[in-house]
């Protein structure tokens, strides 16, 4: 279960309204009673400055953990940015929120758009192995190598007990598009959704390819461009969010990567 209204009214007012807007938008998704972890991996390249220096990722933040109390009772979310490199800043909660990006990026430089160390960064932190590697070919008669039927790619650990939903924004796509493509199918085996949001004038064709990935264990993406993330309205954002989670929930289920 997640945070009552009472608990959040009496220790984050500034956030009772998007909590209320946030039950209603989970009550209507069928997802009431489900538990995730919430992360958020926002893009810290140059060319995201304005977009910090508006408030605009701030505003975001405190949209996704006011979400995030319906899915688990702690009252946080995972903070991670990604760059040249990618790095988990910390932790944004109930208590702390106001603020908490200009706090948490103080003194990291912008840099350029890293995606698939994003991807390995989150998935390493939240404790998920990396896919079984393949196994080694037998040795047949007259000493010949013999092929092994494909790998499914499943993972080799038990199911986890709550899955990772991570929100990723970014304003373009990354420096090494061959890396981020194998890195988002590597990290299909493990229980992360991945919504990505990209703001800016035009839908980006990258991320409409990641969402469509043939490759993947599962369907771990959905992407959807919000264009201006102050523009969109609480409960029509909070619903694009939502969007292919429960969906994913079914199957990575019936698929044993979750409880």
């Amino acid at each position: 279960m997640g945070l009552s209204l009472d608990k959040i009214s009496a220790q984050a007012p500034g956030l009772l309204s998007l909590a209320k807007t946030a039950i209603e938008v989970v009550d209507l998704s069928g997802l009431n009673g489900q538990k995730a972890k919430v992360a958020v991996a926002l893009d810290y390249s140059g060319s995201m400055y304005d977009v910090y220096r508006s408030g605009a990722m701030q505003r975001l933040v405190e949209k996704t953990l006011a979400l995030a109390t319906q899915f688990d009772d702690d009252g946080s979310i995972d903070f991670f940015v990604f760059d040249s490199t990618a790095a988990y800043l910390g932790e944004i909660s109930i208590t702390d929120f106001a603020g908490s990006v200009d706090r948490l990026t103080r003194g990291r430089r912008m840099g350029s758009t890293n995606y698939s160390d994003a991807f390995l960064t989150i998935r390493n932190h939240f404790g998920f192995a990396p896919p079984a590697p393949p196994a080694p070919p037998k040795k047949g008669f007259f000493g010949l190598r013999k092929a092994q039927p494909a790998q499914s790619g499943a993972p080799a650990s038990k199911p986890a007990d709550m899955p990772v939903y991570t929100l990723f924004l970014t304003d373009g796509s990354p420096d090494n598009k061959k890396a981020a493509i194998q890195a988002l199918t590597e990290v299909s085996t493990a229980p992360i959704f991945w919504k990505f949001l990209s703001i800016g004038e035009q839908p980006m064709e990258f991320l409409e390819q990641l969402d469509t990935l043939q490759e993947r264990f599962v369907d771990n993406a959905n992407y959807e461009p919000i264009g201006d993330v102050d523009a969109i309205g609480d409960s029509a954002l909070f619903e694009k969010l939502l969007e292919e989670f429960p969906g994913w929930i079914r199957q990575v289920r019936s698929l044993g990567l979750i409880k």
